[in-house]
């Protein structure tokens, strides 16, 4: 789990300050948890609010984040989280990368707890196979769950996915990333493109 400690920064000598809210500008977050695990936020601006413990990343937020000795990356406008228990979620447009699969989205949540450990959800979203040992590997669907540490994407709701000249149509599809192959999917109609 992320977040044993972390370190909060300002481009700028006095933020505002209030009785339970600090505004920060060029503001970064930073977390960092057991085996190597770590999280960096930036953006333009930030409120922290210390009665709620929630951080309002705002203006061009880039982050970073390290889990199972893999990097994954993400830009979006708005980010909010949760300091309790290290949620985040953006309402916005999203992108997410790894070295292997670029998401973008309208809407995401990164959560985690003990027996999924990090899991990442994302709404009306896309998603391609970087670096793909086929010519094609693309989906789409109105939620697609990413699990890091299993290496799998779980797509729900008038999910598609594309593998070089066959266009899978599914209620749900499994996709084993390091496999580079669905595992299982619900009600499929399979076309031959």
């Amino acid at each position: 789990m992320l977040a044993n400690s972390c370190f909060v920064n300002s481009g700028q000598e006095n933020p505002f300050y209030s009785k339970d809210m600090i505004q920060l500008k060029n503001s970064s977050y930073e977390t960092h948890g057991i085996n190597d695990e770590k999280l960096f936020l930036k953006s333009k601006e930030a409120k922290l609010n210390l009665k709620q413990q929630e951080i309002y990343l705002l203006g061009d937020v880039v982050g970073q984040f390290s889990f199972d000795e893999e990097n994954f990356r993400i830009m979006t406008e708005n980010l909010t989280g949760n300091l309790l228990n290290n949620t985040f979620f953006s309402k916005e447009r999203v992108i997410f990368e790894t070295r292997d699969i670029k998401i973008t989205s309208f809407g995401m949540q990164i959560l985690q707890n003990k027996t999924e450990g990090v899991k990442v959800i994302f709404s009306n979203a896309k998603f391609n196979k970087i670096n793909s040992k086929s010519k094609l590997h693309e989906g789409k669907a109105n939620k697609i769950e990413l699990f890091p540490s299993k290496d799998l994407i779980f797509m729900q709701g008038e999910a598609e996915f594309l593998e070089n000249n066959m266009k899978i149509i599914s209620e749900e599809i499994y996709y084993d990333l390091s496999e580079e192959r669905i595992t299982k999917s619900v009600k499929a109609k399979i076309i031959n493109l």
